[in-house]
């Protein structure tokens, strides 16, 4: 009897461990890889659990040195100890680490400034995800982030496409969905959206998963992990901010192209045909540029597919809209409930609308318009609507119901106009800005000179720039800036430079100073920096489209001539001095100054002379071609 007693304890013990032990498995978050947003105001831990990773988050204050630290509890971080050094932030130092493994606790210590306040420092969770946000940024409604963009390198590039686009786009909108829709087919639809985590592959528990090698940095980018045929549609998952170009079409055989920038592709993955279903359609990824995927679906029917976003921003869903019989892809509702407008300057305008739940977006950018689908939104206001567009001046902007699809806005735009798509963090705010660009301005010949160029060293005086080992950004590009304008005035340039010596410019005193010269061109000079200490290489930004071809020539003879270096690619980067000159205007990034190796090559003469040599050969060549 004792020995049956004894035998049935040990097996109601047994279930107990087997029991609580899968759901504890179960439960666990899994901390992946960390990323740092251009705008140095927040920072990402990328995580995933079964059960949504929510958690109750408690920050506590050390002092001496000021710190504030938090555990995330039943969490495990994937890969060794993690620690990273931060120059332009309030944070100092960011350390995360597995503090125990039973229980399983992840620690995080951010090292502050001693001037800065603890309370400044905000951790939230969205989808799982960690958020460390270490300014006065408000989460919740400020931080946006492009989702879609207009691109074009010339307007008769633009022309070709809205040419192809307009002969099938206006016989192939969205249907509305027939009372007897198939429920099947909308329930995967909806699980497509749903299930945007990135997943472990190959069934792999936690302590068995490698750790991801990104071999970029993502620059609030994105990194593509995952394409495949889903519920009728091409899933495409990733880590990061997912953002896509207009789309393009080409013949023989008949392709979709959508260029996703600042994007990294998975090795594995590059450039493998894969099936969409039984119909002959195939979709394949590629690394098109050093920064920028490419995927490409080879179909007949290009003008039917639909990109969808997902509210997190982690996934694209592209579906053809015969498909698409309902936008009823998840089971949170939402209402549009605010609207505002913003004119930022003459030519640009932004229009804000304000969600009650996490919106689901598709978008079309059609030849003479542009069309987001909002596709579980179910009601707005239009009292409020037309109001908020009669005082922005914006009556051209429509919103509509869709009888079981959710709400289309419609923006009548010329092909001259260029617009950008904004979602903010947590899914519940877009943002519309279009903008009229002016046309670069011809360059104005004169005989005794070959063409005028504003050289601007960056940083100086009391700004020194990244800092590496005692070595100062600042005197770095006054170096390679003197190079560049000596090499360009033996040539028969004339050039204006924005300081001669260590001396403290303001940015806006930079661009007046520009606007003031008139120049043909404007080229900023600078050095690179990266928490990443192996992160090296150099890269090119623009911002207005009349300045990518600048760009694009420059960074060719970096590339060529430093072959000793990486390319990183070309950025579309709101940096101010490229933004508000009124020329084409570019910023370059010679290199790493927090790279040991790069550091040690960027203060040797030789490495000066062949950055100076780099830029001085594409701005000859640019002004050269516009001759």
């Amino acid at each position: 009897m004792k020995r049956l007693i004894f035998k049935l304890l040990i097996f109601i013990i047994c279930l107990f461990l087997s029991f609580f032990g899968s759901v504890f498995a179960q439960d666990i978050l899994k901390i992946d890889s960390v990323h740092f947003d251009n705008s140095d105001k927040l920072i990402f831990l990328s995580a995933s659990a079964p059960d949504g990773g929510q958690r109750n988050i408690k920050t506590y204050n050390l002092k001496q040195p000021n710190r504030v630290y938090f555990d995330l509890d039943n969490s495990v971080l994937i890969g060794d100890k993690r620690n990273y050094i931060l120059e332009n932030s309030p944070i100092k130092e960011i350390v995360i680490s597995q503090n125990s493994v039973s229980p399983s606790v992840v620690r995080v210590v951010l090292t502050l400034d001693e001037d800065t306040s603890n309370s400044d420092i905000k951790v939230s969770q969205l989808n799982g995800n960690i958020l460390i946000n270490y300014s006065k940024l408000d989460i919740s409604g400020d931080y946006f982030s492009t989702i879609f963009r207009d691109f074009r390198k010339s307007s008769n590039d633009y022309y070709e496409y809205s040419k192809i686009f307009s002969q099938t786009v206006e016989r192939n909108t969205i249907p509305i969905m027939k009372p007897d829709a198939d429920k099947k087919v909308l329930e995967e639809i909806q699980s497509s959206i749903k299930n945007t985590t990135l997943n472990n592959s190959d069934g792999l528990n936690y302590d068995t998963v490698k750790k991801t090698n990104i071999n970029t940095d993502l620059k609030t980018g994105y990194f593509l992990k995952l394409v495949k045929y889903q519920n009728n549609g091409i899933l495409v998952q990733g880590i990061g901010h997912a953002q896509i170009e207009n789309p393009t079409f080409l013949s023989n055989p008949s392709r979709m192209v959508i260029d996703m920038p600042n994007s990294y592709v998975e090795p594995s993955i590059r450039n493998k045909e894969i099936p969409l279903g039984d119909s002959g359609e195939t979709v394949k990824v590629g690394q098109f540029e050093v920064n920028k995927a490419r995927i490409v679906i080879t179909t007949n029917q290009t003008a039917k597919y639909l990109p969808i976003f997902s509210p997190d921003n982690q996934s694209i869903f592209i579906i053809n809209t015969d498909k698409l019989n309902s936008a009823y892809v998840s089971q949170t509702k939402t209402n549009i409930n605010g609207y505002f407008n913003k004119k930022i300057d003459r030519y640009t305008n932004e229009f804000t609308l304000a969600f009650t739940k996490p919106v689901i977006i598709g978008l079309r950018r059609n030849p003479d318009s542009f069309t987001a689908y909002f596709l579980n939104a179910v009601s707005y206001n239009e009292q409020e609507f037309k109001q908020a567009l009669e005082q922005a001046g914006l009556k051209d902007i429509k919103l509509s119901l869709m009888s079981n699809i959710g709400i289309r806005m419609t923006c009548p735009l010329s092909r001259d106009k260029v617009i950008r798509f904004d979602q903010n963090i947590n899914g519940k705010a877009v943002k519309i800005v279009v903008t009229s660009p002016t046309p670069a301005p011809l360059i104005q010949r004169n005989k005794k000179i070959k063409g005028s160029v504003v050289i601007d060293p960056g940083h100086g005086g009391t700004d020194y720039g990244a800092i590496r080992a005692g070595i100062n950004e600042k005197d770095i590009t006054l170096d390679v800036s003197k190079m560049v304008e000596a090499i360009l005035q033996e040539k028969g340039y004339k050039v204006y430079m924005t300081r001669n010596d260590d001396s403290s410019v303001s940015l806006q005193d930079r661009v007046e100073f520009s606007e003031k010269k008139k120049p043909d061109i404007y080229v900023s000079i600078h050095v690179n920096s990266s928490v990443k200490n192996d992160i090296y290489g150099v890269e090119t930004h623009w911002y207005n489209d009349y300045s990518h071809e600048l760009a694009e020539v420059v960074h060719k003879h970096l590339v060529k001539n430093i072959p000793s270096t990486k390319d990183r690619g070309l950025f579309k980067s709101k940096f101010y001095v490229i933004n508000h000159t009124t020329v084409p205007a570019i910023l370059v990034e010679m290199g790493f100054i927090s790279n040991d190796a790069e550091r040690a090559q960027l203060v040797t003469e030789k490495r000066k002379q062949l950055v100076a040599k780099s830029i001085a050969e594409g701005i000859i060549e640019y002004i050269n071609s516009k001759k």
